[in-house]
Parts: structure tokens; sequence; C-alpha cells
């Protein structure tokens, strides 16, 4: 059986072979945005593919393989077949198509940011000799959990800002979250040292890139991904749900640059 080491290390190396900078296209693809039906949802082929089996497709191998599922069930295809009657398609289904695929490049990355938690999240239990009951799978992250152990429940939480975390809620809907923060480092460091930013601020701007890289590291290619040392303090408080809010509660302080 493959170790959690092994798991963790085969998927960041997957994730750091991403190339994000040619997927920036996708960024102003959005003409399929529309709540789509449960039929097409994504979810269950992303987390077979990088969680059960562990086979880390790149992207467009991936959406090939998906696109091509959906076309084979005879369910899926006749919905598919609904859904495209509401966008005006000018060359035979690439239109559509192309706008679909950018759609599920989001939901795609935004998956494999909560499994890179999850992952992280089992090797430190087991680091830590810890037995729990891990849960990540597509009906719950299509009810809003990301992950659920025991019985608590994390949903993972972008963070693009200082200042949304300050007002980021620690828990929401009985879940717990998770801050994500997905920082501008270069422009971080530059206002840290701007002298058009005010002295106070530019601390502020010092102190949230030291949580920044406190809690999370900067893949090659630019991804973010969670640190030992964060998910470590999650593990170590799960019997204490209360003590474990106060602690991201501090986390999303130290993230605000106060």
């Amino acid at each position: 059986m493959e170790s959690t080491a092994t798991a963790l290390n085969s998927y960041r190396e997957f994730l750091e072979s991403i190339p994000l900078n040619e997927y920036e296209k996708f960024r102003i693809i959005k003409w399929v945005e529309q709540d789509l039906p449960r039929e097409l949802l994504p979810q269950w082929f992303i987390f077979y593919c990088y969680w059960d089996t562990k086979s880390f497709l790149e992207f467009e191998s991936w959406f090939e393989e998906f696109w091509q599922a959906l076309h084979s069930n005879p369910t899926s295809a006749a919905v598919l077949k609904e859904f495209k009657k509401y966008h005006f398609d000018k060359n035979n289904d690439g239109w559509f198509k192309q706008g679909f695929q950018a759609r599920m490049y989001r939901t795609w990355t935004a998956v494999l940011t909560q499994l890179d938690f999850c992952y992280m999240f089992a090797y430190v239990c087991h680091k830590q000799g810890k037995s729990v009951d891990l849960e990540a799978n597509a009906e719950l992250d299509i009810s809003g959990v990301d992950l659920r152990v025991g019985n608590i429940d994390f949903q993972v939480g972008k963070i693009t800002q200082r200042k949304e975390a300050r007002s980021a809620a620690v828990a929401r809907r009985n879940r717990i979250q998770i801050p994500y923060a997905v920082f501008n480092v270069d422009e971080y460091e530059r206002k840290s040292h701007s002298s058009r930013v005010s002295p106070t601020n530019r601390a502020s701007y010092r102190n949230a890139l030291k949580a920044f890289h406190k809690y999370f590291l900067l893949l090659k290619n630019g991804f973010v991904v969670f640190s030992e040392h964060y998910v470590d303090q999650v593990v170590r408080n799960l019997d204490d749900p209360e003590e474990l809010k106060s602690i991201i509660q501090g986390l999303l302080e130290e993230l605000s640059g106060e």
C-alpha cells in the first residue's frame, strides 16, 4: 500500500508540473457560467482520478476523458444536449466546448487545492500516529464539505487580499473554514518596501508575507500548497474544535498583517 508520504510527494510533483501560465487564457473565457445540472458536474471524475486512483492526468487529458464520459452516458448526454440549447454554438460544438472547458478548469483547480489539504492531512495524521476517519468525495464536495474527519467538517476558503483575512469567518454552517491564501507575493514585497505606502501598511504587508510563508508553500510554477506546520496545528486540535477555531482565528489575524 502506498505510504501517505509517497502519495503526498507524488501529488505535489503533479501540482508543480501544471503549466499555470498556459492556462491563463481560461480567465477571460466565461460564457458557460450558468448553474450546471447535477449530471454535468465534474467532481466525481476529479475525485476518481486524483484521489481514488491517483492517476494524475494533465488537465487536457482529464477534460477530454470527462467530455467523452458525458457523451457516452445516455443520461448525461441528453442533459448536455438540453443544456447547450441555452448557448449559441456558432461552430458546431467548438464555441460551447471551449467555454465549458474553461468552466471545468476553474473547478478542477479548486478541487485540486482541496485535495492538497487532504493529502497533507493524511500525511500529518500518519506521522503523529493518529488514526482518523477521513472522508473526501464528490458528494461531500457538492454539498460544500471539502473534508470530513469524524464529526468535523472542513471547507477550504480562498483569500486573495489581507482585508479578506480580517473579515473571514472561522466557521460557517457548522463547517470549520480552512483559510487558503493566494497572495500576489511580488506585489506584497513591493508594497512592503515602497515609500509610497505608509509605514504602518508597509509593516502590515511584511507581516502578511511572513504569515504566508509560514503557513503555505509556493511551488515553482506558482501553485500555492499547505505547509506541514499549518496542517499540524489542525490535526493536533481535532479533539478540541473550539481551540481549533481559536487557532484559525489567530492564523487569519496573521495573514491580515495585524
